[in-house]
């Protein structure tokens, strides 16, 4: 005959059942974007294009290589490091929008301490300072972003006509004004850069690091310009020429739309 042993009903048990029904879960893991390594070069950034010659003064910039994230950062990967989404347009694979620059550096700070990386940034209020040896993700210079809106291709000349992120038909890499129905698309919704890059004209406009400043007549090692901070790469609402490659629009890093996002980067050792 088997005998079973019974643990007796009474105090213990009923401590023990609350102390399970009190343990706090832990939080989920947050998801991180999918980046792609670009190689370092030197290339002519900006454009002779007559009507953007002078904002877009052509001249020879160096990168070193870098990673930057294969699409915008989704609201749901937003979500998952941030808790809550702020975008007027929802959908997860939608580009996060509604950030203003300072919510973008705060989102990578967030998602390098979940990963156990070096922040990239230290924030005080409205200042921020950046360690461009951390480990941690970032957002990528505005030299880095056009180099991979190009294809890391080191040209030898400055572009003197229209060129979009992937090729020259527009509708093909992106969504813009004719074609996005007036709102942000799912990202990977157009075809991708020679490097797989997805959206990097159109959808949203993205945060780069840099303040605005006019190009230097000199070549330099990744700038970083000066006053407001610099949106690239067009969005759903804009006209065709401001999805080129070369196009630079700014305003104040507290600047929030349902027409801005950004894509994050990290340094590759």
């Amino acid at each position: 005959m088997s005998t079973f042993f019974r643990f007796p009903a009474g105090p213990f048990v009923l401590l023990s059942l609350l102390v399970l029904c009190f343990v706090p879960a832990l939080p989920a893991q947050p998801l991180s974007p999918y980046m792609i390594r670009i190689p370092g070069g030197t290339f002519w950034m900006g454009s002779l294009e007559g009507a953007y010659a002078a904002n877009e003064k052509a001249h020879q910039t160096t990168v070193k290589r870098f990673y930057i994230s294969e699409t915008e950062i989704t609201q749901e990967i937003w979500t998952s490091v941030m808790g809550s989404n702020p975008s007027q347009f929802p959908g997860e694979d939608r580009p996060v929008d509604s950030v203003s620059w300072f919510d973008a550096v705060q989102f990578c700070n967030a998602l390098s301490e979940w990963e156990r990386l070096t922040p990239a940034y230290a924030i005080t209020g409205d200042r921020v300072s950046w360690n461009p040896e951390a480990d941690g993700y970032r957002l990528p210079t505005e030299a880095e972003w056009e180099y991979a809106a190009r294809g890391a291709v080191p040209v030898s000349e400055p572009l003197t006509r229209v060129y979009y992120s992937g090729g020259e038909n527009a509708d093909e890499i992106g969504w813009y004004d004719r074609n996005s129905g007036r709102a942000s698309k799912p990202v990977k919704g157009k075809a991708p850069n020679a490097l797989g890059l997805y959206d990097m004209s159109g959808n949203v406009w993205e945060w780069v690091w840099d303040r605005y400043a006019s190009y230097p007549s000199n070549p330099m090692a990744e700038p970083e310009g000066r006053v407001n901070r610099v949106l690239r790469g067009g969005a759903w609402f804009t006209p065709v020429n401001l999805l080129r490659v070369t196009y630079r629009f700014w305003n104040v890093p507290g600047f929030k739309a349902n027409t801005v996002g950004f894509r994050i980067a990290r340094n590759w050792p």
